[in-house]
């Protein structure tokens, strides 16, 4: 049980499972030095070099051994390195963009969200790229004298487990399945993450929800084609959609704070599901987190709060959790605008992707064709192809689910493309094929 023995209301504090602070709204997210967080935890590598210049240095010494006339390397070095076309080699150089990227914090917290969702698996043996000469020589410096084994540092914190164990699972696998397409690794890696932080984002707003129903399953969270028109009689997309995503990300600043605050005196913060399965039969902290609703109540100054103790620990709790979400509704601006601000800088950074304006049906959430492109290339994996049954689950295990209408748009999409092959009119008989 990580429940604390002596409960204590302190000052709200969000330090797991999530990588925004209240501060962030008006930060801007810079994707080049996410990434470069991510590949150095992947490849396990950091520069060797200060700069890019340093390592144009290092290049041109090594083709001036190579070639007759020296002259040539200006030609290599306008195709290369005046165009920056070097970063698009292999994923390794992309650790330079992340070096000339200004080293915020919230970016910084924002990789390690990836690096979490590795599950502290790290791949370090992927397809190599297909290389022509020049590249090869390239990536020979790179490797030799551009990089060195990146240093693993112990910040004395205990690893965080996973809140999301589905969503571990399949980051993984998808992480897994594009190491063996270098190329298209290295075209779509940015997209990759961002397609993550958004599904990892609404996953986990809709399961705090769900917090007292054991491990996380992916929750219902419906989205168009950028190209479909809004309905107002599509329920599920009225239903489960935007409107659904806005109300649930408004719990996870205070239940994730709370949750570290019912944890204070444990090295290991576990997630919420995990902290109610620890309680559940535990009747002894019921009367526990009863006086600590009181005591909360009494220091956030929560005159309007109804209290009434609970007769077991999963109630006791609901009640905590309910608190937590009304220390931010008394009508004091100040205080109610640290959720709401919170609540902004989240659909702002890691779901701005998937969220459209369609007029008098309000926001949408949408998916636009590369990532749906990107969506079905990862779901199909190794495989050459799926039913179209087989990839909708899919999608729906990793967070994404359309409904019926959306789904005919999908088919009539593929076509159009050419990847899809009818075996009969049948639905179940539509397979799906990879575009990698």
């Amino acid at each position: 049980m990580n429940l604390s023995r002596n409960l204590v209301v302190t000052k709200n504090r969000l330090s797991r499972f999530f990588p925004l602070r209240t501060k962030d709204e008006r930060k801007e997210l810079d994707w080049d030095s996410i990434l470069g967080i991510v590949i150095g935890e992947v490849y396990r590598k950091e520069l060797a070099v200060p700069d890019l210049s340093a390592f144009e240095a290092l290049s041109a010494a090594e083709f001036k051994q190579r070639i007759d006339d020296a002259s040539f390397w200006s030609t290599l070095k306008t195709m290369y390195f005046d165009t920056k076309d070097i970063l698009q080699i292999a994923p390794e150089f992309l650790l330079f963009r992340s070096n000339e990227a200004e080293d915020n914090k919230h970016n910084q917290r924002i990789g390690e969200m990836f690096v979490q969702l590795m599950g502290g698996q790290t791949l370090l043996n992927f397809t190599p790229m297909r290389l022509n000469f020049i590249e090869q020589v390239l990536f020979e410096v790179l490797e030799k004298n551009g990089l060195k084994a990146k240093i693993i540092k112990k910040h004395g914190k205990v690893a965080e487990q996973s809140f999301l164990p589905f969503m571990t699972q399949c980051f993984k696998q998808d992480l897994a399945f594009l190491g063996t397409k270098p190329r298209y690794l290295l075209d779509n890696f940015q997209s990759f993450l961002r397609l993550y932080g958004f599904l990892y984002t609404s996953q986990l707003a809709h399961n705090l929800i769900n917090w007292s129903q054991g491990e996380p399953k992916p929750c219902e969270n419906y989205l168009i084609l950028d190209t479909e028109k809004a309905s107002a009689e599509r329920h599920y997309l009225k239903d489960a959609g935007y409107k659904q995503l806005y109300k649930h990300v408004h719990r996870i600043f205070p239940y994730l704070t709370m949750s570290e605050m019912l944890q204070a005196d444990h090295e290991e913060i576990v997630p919420l599901w995990q902290l109610a399965d620890g309680i559940r039969d535990c009747d002894s902290v019921t009367s526990h987190l009863n006086e600590f609703s009181h005591s909360f109540k009494a220091e956030r100054n929560l005159t309007k709060a109804e209290l009434v103790d609970k007769p077991e620990p999963i109630g006791a709790l609901s009640q905590v959790l309910k608190l937590s979400s009304e220390q931010f509704k008394t009508g004091n601006k100040d205080k109610d605008d640290i959720n709401s601000n919170f609540a902004k800088a989240t659909l702002k950074h890691l779901c701005a992707d998937f969220i459209q304006q369609r007029g008098a049906a309000g926001s949408v959430l949408v998916m636009n064709q590369d990532y749906l492109l990107l969506l079905t290339n990862l779901v199909i994996g190794p495989k050459e192809s799926l039913r179209l049954n087989e990839l909708i689950k899919g999608f729906n295990q990793r967070g994404v689910f359309f409904d019926k209408h959306s789904q005919a748009e999908i088919v009539q999409f593929y076509e159009r493309i050419g990847n899809v092959e009818r075996m009969s009119d049948s639905g179940d008989a539509v397979y799906v094929r990879k575009t990698v």
